[in-house]
């Protein structure tokens, strides 16, 4: 019984480590699927071009201010490539 309320809680998992799933708005953007978000992939937010996501755009993309604000470590307001490295971009 125990086992399987295990199951029914945390879910059927393969492999040997967790699968940490990823926010659909993430998984959109990551277009080769690869897990991970390229310069290129990013330019589907950066619709004014400068390098990086404003609030704004992001917005405007789909991803939830609490998201926006976990990746938007320095707290200035943008999203830069190396910032949504750390988020698992």
């Amino acid at each position: 019984m125990a086992i399987a309320s295990y199951f029914l809680v945390n879910g059927m998992k393969s492999g040997s480590s967790p699968d940490k799933a990823k926010p659909g708005w993430l998984s959109k953007l990551d277009g080769n699927r690869d897990g991970k978000l390229s310069a290129e992939e990013l330019k589907a937010i950066d619709t004014d071009g400068d390098g990086k996501i404003s609030r704004d755009e992001a917005k405007a993309y789909g991803i939830p201010e609490g998201d926006f604000k976990t990746i938007d470590k320095n707290g200035d307001g943008f999203i830069t490539q190396e910032e949504m490295k750390t988020y698992g971009g």
